[in-house]
């Protein structure tokens, strides 16, 4: 499936149907369409958001707290990259697409990047579904919002083999596509080294048939190696770079 979905296209399929992900095992594990988060930084231009100002909505369901969250997530985009994130009060602008943060019962999600396809004419939303257990942490809201932005999985970086193996015997076989490697021809790194602590990467045990041991090894000198990765506090450095050189932040 993940082979159909690469190009302009690469986020909705023939009918428009949004695709998403597995997020640490929290969303629905039956979604058979939760392979298509395989990539790093989009390159096409057209599946960037067209201003740097980018306007969302917060669900009506949402507590207080899971509504200050999703707030605090967004501040750090505001502070440290070229992006505004405004909260709409009201209709959104004529022609606009805006980011519809949702509540769900057992998915965390959204589809990666903006889909020019799907706005036609009024406004539409991105939705980005989470769960309570997703809105309870900044850094899981970020990461979904960074999908939003148009980055991918760390782990499915075209320079991933140098880093890390996969230990597809402890992977169910039709989430394997999620542990797909990118070429340099779709996607970018944009020079930033591979990010153990990028809160794009999964952690070592995604996935796992057996928790107690990882589906994802890091490489010491070729060799593979158990060690900790990815993280649920926030974007790192090289999170944020990526996407002020998406956003061309810098002069």
């Amino acid at each position: 499936m993940w082979f159909a979905v690469l190009g302009l296209l690469a986020i909705v399929g023939a009918q428009g149907t949004e695709y998403f992900e597995n997020y640490y095992n929290e969303i629905d594990a039956d979604d058979e369409q939760a392979d298509v988060k395989t990539r790093n930084a989009m390159r096409s231009p057209l599946q960037l958001w067209p201003t740097t100002r980018i306007y969302y909505r917060l669900a009506s369901d949402y507590s207080p707290e899971e509504a200050a969250n999703v707030r605090t997530a967004l501040a750090t985009f505001d502070e440290q990259t070229c992006l505004h994130f405004e909260e709409l009060s009201g209709p959104a602008p004529v022609g606009s697409r805006y980011v519809h943060f949702k509540k769900s019962p057992k998915m965390c999600g959204t589809r990666v990047g903006y889909n020019p396809i799907a706005l036609g004419l009024g406004s539409s939303s991105h939705d980005v579904h989470l769960t309570e257990k997703c809105l309870s942490k900044t850094g899981i809201i970020q990461h979904e919002t960074l999908h939003v932005l148009g980055l991918y999985h760390e782990q499915s970086r075209p320079d991933r083999d140098e880093h890390v193996v996969i230990e597809y015997d402890n992977i169910p076989r039709k989430y394997w596509p999620q542990f797909i490697a990118m070429t340099e021809s779709t996607t970018t790194t944009h020079n930033v080294p591979y990010d153990f602590g990028s809160v794009m990467h999964y952690p070592k045990n995604a996935f796992a048939k057996d928790p107690s041991q990882p589906t994802i090894r890091a490489l010491a000198d070729g060799v593979p190696v158990d060690r900790e990765m990815g993280q649920v506090v926030g974007p790192s450095a090289g999170d944020l770079f990526k996407i002020r050189k998406m956003y061309k932040c810098d002069p």
